[in-house]
């Protein structure tokens, strides 16, 4: 019976799976009440079953997942899908990482953050077997997977990086930025549309609730805010691919290099 649950498929209509991750075999919540942190919520454990472990998420209504576990499934052998920890359980180390599950692709394993940065989706990879984390970036956007004929998983997204400098204000920024993350063979691009987008559009959200003076505000608030942004860092984003082995290394693609200042 837990064997032919396993290789049940069951309501797989209801996930919704980014880019090109394994589908679960099945998936299981229980519903642990209402959140005694967060009002209006329910704590829940979800479990993604898969052919060679199950994946478990505890969450009791705070930021970020209680707990996330990786458990081997072995001979057939499922664990129930309790709140209660399991001895097989392997435990991410939430001091090392804390967000949710996001997918499965072959024998690694991706969690999200629990929030996104500068614009993207901080990510975290790990081996399905040892639990150990393998990688982890921040990204713009869904993560696609290219099958390489040894077998082995690239990993292509948009990445999301700081320039730790504002390109705008500091001529010399780009320079080190390029080195930094491999851009030699592009040229710097124009961040100036994007901080004045950003300028004008935290004016208008401030500017709102002043109906009587309303264009008055936003010429005031849109100064103000050109001046507080004009010393932001600047995010880059930009295509990579990633061969995920031992030893992980970027690599970016050709494709347009986006920038806008930092949260």
């Amino acid at each position: 019976m837990r064997l032919r649950l396993l290789l049940c498929v069951l309501a797989l209509s209801c996930v919704s799976w980014a880019g090109t991750f394994d589908l679960p075999l099945s998936k299981k919540v229980v519903d642990l009440g209402r959140s005694e942190f967060s009002p209006g919520r329910h704590a829940k454990v979800t479990c993604y079953f898969f052919a060679r472990f199950m994946i478990k998420e505890v969450d009791m209504g705070e930021k970020g997942s209680d707990r996330l576990a990786i458990i081997p499934i072995v001979k057939g052998k499922i664990t129930k899908c309790t709140k209660s920890q399991d001895p097989s359980e392997k435990v991410v180390n939430a001091n090392e990482w804390a967000g949710y599950f996001k997918g499965v692709k072959g024998n690694l394993v991706f969690f999200d953050s629990d929030d996104s940065m500068n614009g993207g989706m901080p990510f975290a990879v790990y081996d399905g077997d040892t639990a150990k984390k393998l990688f982890e970036d921040n990204a713009l956007g869904p993560l696609v997977f290219t099958a390489l004929p040894d077998k082995t998983v690239q990993l292509n997204y948009r990445r999301v990086v700081s320039a730790e400098c504002p390109l705008p204000k500091d001529k010399s920024c780009w320079g080190g930025a390029k080195t930094k993350f491999d851009l030699e063979s592009l040229h710097a691009p124009d961040c100036s549309a994007a901080y004045e987008k950003n300028a004008v559009t935290l004016a208008k959200g401030f500017c709102q609730t002043h109906i009587k003076d309303h264009a008055s505000c936003l010429a005031t608030e849109t100064k103000r805010r050109r001046e507080e942004l004009k010393d932001d860092p600047s995010i880059l984003s930009f295509p990579v691919k990633v061969i995920l082995g031992e030893h992980p290394e970027i690599k970016p693609v050709s494709g347009e290099l986006r920038c806008w200042p930092a949260d």
